[in-house]
């Protein structure tokens, strides 16, 4: 739910933003962008007692009191190879969704010669596949890693069939929209790799620290993607630009699966502890 509200949210704004500008003009449109964070702002301040987690502080409490050692380094998790993959693998990915986020109706424009309404509603279809693909993906993520590789392998060959430039252009919506329902599908799988990375070595108190790290590669990811594709599309090359989409995406399937490999699921937890009692 939480992905999903974000996915909504990349889909809703840019109508929210154009209505407004076009209506009222750019000024009031600011003003409203602000008051929206206004007041996502006050529900949470006044509503916060919802957000504390009583089952979480008791388990952290309880863990703190029958600690008999030394609590591990703050920045023990750095030297994970798990948490260091997940960031990888963050940082990749939204390389790729920056790309398609700044660039992906005037790459479509160019590639395919549609008009900017059609290019549009293209990034349009990405983010509402993304979001129905987040649906199913919420019930499938028990399936770790294999199912991350998946769906960003399909989303991957999404890509590389709009970077042919071979398709027809009433492919284009529904090509936008695979694509976004693979990578969206891979979102709550991927949620949960994380938590396993945080969670396999240095335990539950240490979510805080790794979540904000490792969610640091999409912030990263965002600011690098403009600078390292902005140049190559003032070159003209708007394939290339959808090639490395894939690549990307790509990229974010081997750093899931390995990932995968070097943090234990819950149900191999158990099985291992039955074993040894």
């Amino acid at each position: 739910m939480h992905g999903l509200g974000g996915n909504l949210g990349w889909a809703v704004a840019p109508v929210f933003m154009a209505g407004l500008a076009s209506l009222a003009g750019w000024h009031v449109a600011g003003l409203g962008a602000a008051l929206v964070a206004a007041t996502v702002f006050t529900t949470l301040w006044l509503r916060r007692r919802t957000l504390i987690d009583q089952e979480d502080q008791g388990a952290i409490a309880h863990a703190q009191h029958g600690q008999s050692t030394a609590p591990a380094h703050p920045f023990a998790f750095l030297s994970s190879s798990a948490v260091w993959l997940s960031f990888a693998f963050f940082l990749v990915t939204t390389i790729a969704f920056g790309i398609l986020q700044n660039y992906g109706p005037s790459i479509l424009g160019h590639v395919y010669g549609v008009s900017h309404v059609v290019s549009n509603g293209g990034l349009t279809a990405y983010l509402l596949g993304s979001a129905g693909g987040m649906i199913i993906g919420g019930f499938l993520a028990e399936r770790g890693d294999r199912l991350v590789a998946t769906a960003l392998g399909f989303a991957a060959l999404m890509s590389v069939i709009l970077a042919s430039g071979a398709m027809p252009q009433l492919a284009l919506w529904p090509l936008m929209a695979a694509m976004g329902f693979g990578v969206g599908m891979a979102g709550p799988g991927r949620d949960l790799l994380v938590r396993r990375a945080a969670t396999s070595r240095f335990g539950r108190s240490s979510f805080g620290r790794v979540y904000g790290f490792v969610y640091s590669g999409l912030d990263t990811g965002q600011a690098l993607s403009p600078v390292l594709f902005g140049p190559l599309l003032d070159a003209g090359h708007f394939r290339p630009a959808l090639f490395a989409v894939a690549v990307l995406q790509a990229s974010g399937l081997f750093f899931a699966l390995h990932v995968g490999s070097r943090v234990q699921s819950p149900a191999s937890l158990a099985a291992a502890a039955t074993q040894n009692s």
